[in-house]
């Protein structure tokens, strides 16, 4: 979303804040996916941030609207990760 849907928009999408935290969840998801991938005792402390990180990341998207599927998106992945930090 954040590279082809917010770049496209413009104007709050782009608005540094928000933008900066949609590529900071992804970037969380992907780590806590590889720390996943490899078995690391870790993964518990990466999902919960994780989940930490794409619940505030679905607010901004809410904040900034015409974005639901995000916002969707973002809350889902926060409820696995919370499951998988348990």
């Amino acid at each position: 979303m954040a590279m082809n849907h917010c770049l496209e928009a413009g104007g709050r999408h782009v608005e540094p804040s928000h933008f900066r935290l949609m590529i900071a969840c992804a970037e969380t998801c992907q780590t806590s996916a590889n720390f996943m991938l490899m078995g690391s005792d870790l993964h518990k402390r990466t999902c919960a941030v994780c989940a930490e990180v794409c619940e505030e990341c679905a607010r901004s998207c809410e904040q900034v609207g015409d974005m639901q599927e995000c916002v969707d998106a973002c809350r889902r992945c926060a409820e696995s990760c919370r499951k998988m930090a348990a």
